[in-house]
């Protein structure tokens, strides 16, 4: 083949492949551009908070998501912060409408607050707010502070009612140096008149159960 020619096909491929060049380029913007037209402000979690928490604006981030996800946008921020965590919030995770509450509608829709006074050995000693627990109804009061909890009659075994510690505080009731607690417990409405009696009776023993993550 003649230089010329050689030349000229060389000159062709390099055209062509400027074009084709060009075309990726405006194929990939076109591409990226759709993607960030179709992405959102959100909130995130920025740290883990245990529900029964108010919500601070350090609890929070703003993170862009694609569309289709059920979350609280970022530019809702002031209406998240100072509302109560209901559901242990981890971090990393996005915020979900459903997971904030007043703090007058605590409990949401299906639960229910019962209050309790425990007197030492009804409650671990490092309860807190946030807890998730397991509370046991005994079939006999558990008697003085410090005393151990009186096992049930045989074949009526203690009913166990899973719930969440809402709050904790001192029981400004009891002796000094009891150790008794006042706490308020979100528990199923099904199980709430229940766990008033028993606990009313000083039927009602704690155990903190794990968080799955």
């Amino acid at each position: 083949m003649p230089v010329r020619e050689r030349s000229r096909g060389g000159a062709a491929r390099r055209a062509l492949a400027g074009v084709l060049l060009v075309a990726l380029s405006v194929a990939a913007f076109v591409v990226v551009g759709n993607e960030r037209e179709g992405l959102r402000e959100v909130l995130a979690v920025a740290r883990d908070v245990p529900a029964g928490r108010v919500l601070t604006a350090q609890d929070l981030r703003p993170v862009s998501v694609g569309g289709g996800v059920d979350v609280v946008a970022a530019d809702a921020v002031d209406a998240v912060v100072g509302r109560v965590a209901v559901v242990p919030l981890l971090a990393g995770s996005l915020l979900p409408p459903g997971a904030v509450g007043d703090g007058s509608r605590v409990p949401p829709t299906g639960q229910a607050l019962v209050g309790a006074a425990l007197k030492t050995g009804q409650y671990p000693p490092d309860l807190a707010r946030g807890d998730r627990v397991a509370v046991l109804l005994t079939s006999m009061s558990t008697g003085t502070a410090g005393s151990t909890v009186s096992p049930p009659a045989t074949g009526s075994p203690a009913r166990s009612v899973q719930g969440l510690v809402v709050t904790v505080q001192a029981d400004e009731t009891s002796g000094a140096g009891t150790g008794g607690v006042v706490v308020a417990l979100q528990i199923p409405d099904t199980d709430a008149d229940a766990l008033a009696e028993a606990a009313a009776a000083g039927r009602a023993v704690l155990v903190v159960r794990a968080v799955s993550r």
